[in-house]
């Protein structure tokens, strides 16, 4: 999924007020901020950022700016979405246009601009790229999360963490990668991360549990180093290469205790002997004969039988953190497409 985007759109208009930023809400309220305040921003805002760029010596601007979240801009939320960066662009652009038009008139037709931006002639300057993959349950994305916050290293040196959510290269000025528990985004505290009322009780929040969201920020930099200045050399094919391109820098060979959803359905007195019997454990050689007879009758009601040996014991539930990264990334859920929840 395309998150963020930063570039410029060639589009002949009377200027923004100089020295101003427009910030333009879905729902088309607008603020007016310095432009200093640009980079003073979540990465989860559903605002757009426009800013009049360039000139024409009489007085016109000759492009303009957009930087912001494009799939929350358009769909309200970004638990999915699409890697079709023009069709994000053209979508947000219209959007804008329709919305605030006083503030953008001038020469250029939108209709140009718009047949410009569907042939992805239009500059990129910062992307962020995402995936989700499904680790389970929540205590498992937390324990990736652990893991990889301890031991994972890219060229940028170890991994940090900060509130929840590990970072390789925080503060590069190229490239770097976040991943976080999506799940518990949603529901932290600010507007900013949480669902609009509209979107809540859809299945949204149900869908998300239990994924690991990761997330390749890259630079204008690092694009031209590629020889990628334009959307047009943005493929959704190249964009899939360049996630996982830079996903495979990571050093990730560390380990993580994945848990198993049937143990949190469980009392606590008997996940132990639960985790000992899928562990090939026999179970009359270690607990009394009460507690044996107690624990098979109570554990008969979830589905398990410690009579029988677990036939394939798990000797190991700890896997390499690769080996969930390296997984088949989540597919967008064919019901976000009936009820209208991808941006197309």
């Amino acid at each position: 999924m395309i998150d963020w985007f930063r570039g410029e759109i060639e589009f002949l208009h009377d200027p923004i007020p100089a020295g101003r930023v427009l910030s333009i809400e879905a729902s088309g309220e607008i603020t007016w901020e310095c432009v200093k305040s640009i980079d003073c921003r979540s990465s989860h805002e559903t605002s757009l950022k426009i800013k009049s760029t360039g000139g024409n010596g009489e007085g016109r601007a000759t492009a303009l700016m957009i930087d912001g979240n494009l799939c929350k801009f358009l769909q309200g939320h970004n638990v999915f979405g699409s890697r079709d960066l023009n069709t994000l662009l053209l979508l947000s652009f219209r959007k804008v246009y329709e919305l605030h038009a006083e503030h953008l008139h001038g020469c250029s037709s939108p209709l140009l601009t718009e047949a410009k931006i569907k042939k992805g002639d239009y500059k990129v300057k910062m992307l962020d790229i995402n995936e989700l993959y499904d680790v389970g349950n929540d205590a498992s994305v937390e324990a990736w999360l652990h893991a990889a916050g301890m031991r994972a290293r890219s060229r940028h040196g170890r991994s940090t963490r900060d509130k929840g959510t590990v970072y390789l290269g925080k503060n590069s000025r190229r490239w770097a990668i976040k991943f976080y528990n999506k799940a518990r985004e949603m529901i932290a505290k600010g507007k900013t991360h949480a669902l609009p009322d509209y979107l809540k009780n859809i299945g949204l929040e149900k869908f998300i549990q239990g994924k690991l969201r990761a997330e390749l920020r890259i630079f204008s930099k690092e694009l031209e180093k590629h020889g990628i200045t334009h959307g047009y050399h943005l493929t959704p094919d190249l964009i899939n290469q360049l996630f996982n391109d830079y996903l495979g820098k990571i050093d990730m060979t560390t380990q993580a205790t994945l848990h198993d959803e049937q143990l949190f359905k469980m009392p606590r007195h008997l996940m132990g002997t639960y985790q000992l019997w899928r562990q090939g454990a026999d179970l009359r050689q270690l607990l009394s004969e009460a507690t044996y007879f107690r624990h098979r009758k109570a554990l008969l009601e979830y589905g398990v039988d410690i009579s029988a040996m677990h036939l394939e014991p798990e000797h190991n539930n700890v896997v390499p953190l690769m080996r969930i990264i390296e997984a088949v990334p989540v597919a967008i859920p064919a019901w976000a497409y009936e009820r209208g929840l991808i941006a197309a």
